[in-house]
């Protein structure tokens, strides 16, 4: 599971912005599952679905991208998702 709590190239869970919206997200309860959910939303509701910004520049499948533009896709939103989990030290990654 080690490997699932690390950042990594698209799952960027060390990126200040992220870090600063995973904690304000996660909420005060210290249940792992609780928080994953209160994640989830937060992601889900957060940052607008948005088909049309694709592209193929690698650097739009971060997960810090997905946020700091404030919409995405699938893709980037699950790697913020993911990223997000991982901060909080859930282990994640895209299925």
């Amino acid at each position: 599971m080690h490997e699932y709590l690390q950042p990594g190239p698209c799952i960027d869970s060390d990126h200040p912005a992220l870090i600063e919206f995973a904690e304000a997200s996660r909420g005060g309860n210290g249940d792992p599952v609780e928080q994953a959910v209160r994640l989830y939303y937060a992601v889900r509701d957060g940052i607008r679905y948005n088909p049309y910004v694709f592209s193929r520049d690698p650097q739009t499948l971060k997960g810090s991208h997905a946020l700091l533009s404030g919409e995405s896709y699938c893709v980037p939103k699950a790697t913020l998702l993911a990223a997000c989990a991982r901060h909080c030290a859930i282990p994640a990654r895209i299925g």
